[in-house]
């Protein structure tokens, strides 16, 4: 039996009426105040916010990232005002795009520096590079590799030599004219290298090849650096064994413990060497502990409050040199080459690149909070015979770039762990104020890493050096001259890396080591590292009431 149901025509009517009025409010509010998406040349388009305080009138400068939603409040003929989190804020009309894709779009995009592309989101870097300057054709941007917070494009996928390939976006800019703006003004380095090389070389070196765009340093809330880090290296042997008394040591807050050596060995059960090595044993035969102990130490270390560094010795590897001499430094027949009574993995080579940031990110999934560079340099003493080697220097860079390079492509990929990167450096590049010949120059690293890590030990000045008849015998004065010296080169970048000096701990006393940290306290750089290289028990007595 069928059912029937009879609505009043009076309220048929009404009912008509209500939703018609509201479709009609639905759209007059649509027409009225639509959504738009912001766009501009950068990743973040600034404007002023207007609001009183105390009864004056204050400007503030909102940024909001490139293709974020808002709603326009007014229309007017070249300008609008929107809403952004609450505010009403005044917009070009050309900084609103009627779409997501239309605000993010770009033709082509420029290379702040030489990059190489990569055939995967994330995969390893292809033998194609991007030179600083050049435009390339963007082929897609997928709307997951965009970063609501920043603005910024985490992947373009592009297309060069009728291939298609993906480019970080942390190297880019929507034109040439940007890619290649200067941010170098106030940059000083010595020209002492022209005379070796050729007229031109330093500026080319330290400058041009370099990426010195400002870009803020990251900090993650999930792992908190100490804000003064009192700092020891020990070996992973003493790590791992010597671990109650460590905790007790007075005033030290940072544990730096060795995971690769400069003789290339990983000191702890790593599962990267088997891609980047034929015999993986050759790097692991010294392993000391497996990787779910090693996470289970650090995590016991955390919890006694102490802040983790891996320290990975980077282009010193003769392990790498054997397995791989083509990335390698060698004669000009192929041949392996000793300096410093060890062979050298070229800090050119992008097999070398990736190796050394594969071992850093296996070390930031373990549980440390940063990851440090050392070695991350070209060997010393070899201008002499610069015509007998190759360095295999396949994309013609300097040496500096190859150094820069490394670690913003370190510092890429590591940045997703929210581990801090940071990098050792020679003293004399500094006091020299160039690369002295092995890539190290202190703005464009510091321009960079998170953390820069001076290395002036004592005994590596000469008599005389800052005006000091014996730098060993004058801890204090030497460390005050020096770091007077780095302050003034990090204050030729607007945002530097945080400023971290090793100091000596060996052939030293505890007075000399409290004379030491007090050059740094008198200098406003209170961090201090105390190097020893294995951290015995009986050295850090010997020292430890200097701290």
């Amino acid at each position: 039996m069928k059912k029937y149901i009879f609505v009043n025509k009076q309220t048929f009517i009404f009912s008509t009426l209500i939703v018609a009025l509201l479709f009609f409010l639905i759209v007059a509010a649509y027409t009225l105040h639509p959504n738009r998406y912001i766009t501009c040349t950068g990743n973040l388009l600034t404007v002023e916010k207007i609001h009183l305080e105390n009864g004056e009138a204050v400007i503030e400068k909102v940024k909001i990232p490139k293709g974020t939603k808002v709603k326009v409040h007014q229309k007017q003929e070249h300008s609008s005002i929107i809403i952004y989190n609450h505010d009403k804020l005044k917009v070009k009309n050309s900084n609103l795009a009627n779409s997501f894709d239309e605000a993010i779009h770009s033709d082509y995009v420029y290379c702040r520096r030489l990059v190489n592309l990569r055939e995967e989101k994330g995969g390893k870097l292809s033998k194609v590079v991007v030179k600083k300057g050049e435009g390339v054709k963007v082929e897609s941007i997928d709307q997951k590799d965009w970063d609501e917070n920043t603005g910024q494009i985490h992947w373009y996928k592009v297309k060069k030599n009728n291939k298609s390939y993906y480019l970080s976006g942390a190297y880019v800019e929507s034109s040439r004219k940007l890619a290649l703006k200067k941010y170098d003004q106030a940059i000083s380095y010595s020209t002492y290298w022209d005379d070796y090389y050729k007229d031109g070389y330093s500026k080319d070196a330290y400058t041009s090849q370099i990426d010195y765009k400002p870009i803020k340093k990251e900090t993650y809330n999930e792992n908190p650096m100490p804000k003064h880090v009192k700092a020891i290296h020990v070996s992973m042997d003493n790590f791992i064994n010597n671990q109650k008394y460590i905790e007790k040591l007075k005033d030290i807050n940072t544990i730096i413990v060795e995971t690769k050596n400069d003789e290339g060995s990983i000191l702890y059960a790593s599962d990267v060497c088997k891609d980047y090595l034929s015999d993986p044993s050759l790097a692991i035969n010294n392993a000391m502990i497996s990787k779910k102990d090693l996470t289970k130490i650090i995590k016991e270390y955390k919890k006694k409050g102490f802040y983790c560094v891996s320290r990975i010795v980077t282009f010193k590897d003769a392990v790498f040199a054997m397995e791989n001499p083509k990335e390698s430094l060698t004669d000009h027949n192929g041949n392996l080459v000793v300096y410093n009574d060890q062979y050298w993995p070229s800090a050119y080579s992008r097999k070398a690149w990736m190796y050394n940031v594969e071992l850093a990110k296996e070390c930031a999934d373990l549980g440390f909070n940063e990851i440090q560079f050392d070695y991350v340099r070209f060997p010393d003493g070899t201008a002499s015979a610069n015509s007998k080697l190759n360095f295999h220097n396949t994309y013609k860079e300097s040496k500096v770039a190859a150094i820069q390079g490394f670690l913003q492509y370190a510092k890429e990929e590591l940045s997703p762990k929210h581990v801090y990167v940071a990098a050792d450096m020679f003293a004399w590049p500094i006091v020299a104020c160039d690369d002295q010949d092995i890539g190290q120059f202190l703005p464009a690293i510091a321009n960079v890493v998170d953390i820069i890590c001076p290395m002036p030990y004592l005994d590596h000045f000469s008599n005389g050096s800052f005006n000091i008849d014996n730098p060993v015998e004058k801890p204090y004065d030497t460390l005050y001259a020096f770091t007077k010296i780095s302050d003034e080169q990090l204050k030729s970048i607007k945002y530097p890396a945080k400023y971290r000096t090793w100091i000596q701990g060996y052939n030293i006393d505890a007075d000399g080591v409290k004379q030491e940290i007090k050059a740094l306290k008198d200098t406003n750089y209170p961090d201090y590292m105390v190097w020893l290289a294995s951290g015995d028990k009986k050295d850090i007595d010997r020292i430890k009431s200097g701290f």
